[in-house]
């Protein structure tokens, strides 16, 4: 079986995870807990004539991708990620945390991104919202990830999940030297 997978995977074939939760079925390049792996083959390709913008006056040519499948309802972001916290930050004596969004191209007005924090969904204010405050921030390790959805709530965008920790100082052990709020 190993011997198949590696062929496979020597010969152009693509590894994917997928999984399924409350929000549905979600597919990425990156691992992710409890999802599934698959062996996609070699991708099926396609260039029109006018990709290289000649042969057409109409303005959306200068980005065929995009305008293309915005007009038929295929849009998707080249990626999103969690930029803050950065993967494995760990944070001392914190109240609070800024989760921050970015999304490449740049957020289309009409998205609105959700972040789940431990599993838990947290959905934004209002349409431009891309970072979050939480507070208070519990200590201990935090998994985060972002969705862009579209208007219709369509998944857009997955980011990969991230982890981060927060440490405080502990009640119990007020003089421990590693405490921050050590009384000196």
């Amino acid at each position: 079986m190993l011997a198949v997978v590696v062929a496979s995977v020597a010969a152009g074939a693509t590894v994917t995870y997928r999984w399924t939760d409350t929000d549905g079925v979600h597919y990425s390049d990156q691992p992710h807990p409890g999802a599934e792996k698959i062996i996609l083959g070699t991708p099926q390709t396609y260039s029109s004539a006018d990709a290289d913008g000649q042969g057409s006056s109409n303005s959306a040519s200068s980005s065929p991708r995009r305008a293309r499948n915005s007009d038929i309802g295929l849009f998707r972001y080249d990626n999103c990620a969690v930029v803050q916290p950065a993967e494995d930050q760990v944070l001392i004596d914190v109240q609070s945390v800024t989760i921050a969004v970015q999304a490449r191209p740049a957020k289309r007005g009409t998205d609105r991104v959700e972040v789940s924090l431990d599993g838990q969904a947290i959905k934004a204010a209002n349409p431009d919202q891309e970072e979050f405050q939480v507070s208070p921030i519990e200590r201990g390790t935090h998994t985060v990830a972002a969705t862009i959805r579209d208007s219709d709530g369509k998944n857009v965008c997955q980011s990969p999940a991230i982890s981060f920790h927060v440490r405080q100082g502990s009640e119990l052990a007020p003089q421990n030297p590693n405490n921050p709020n050590r009384k000196h």
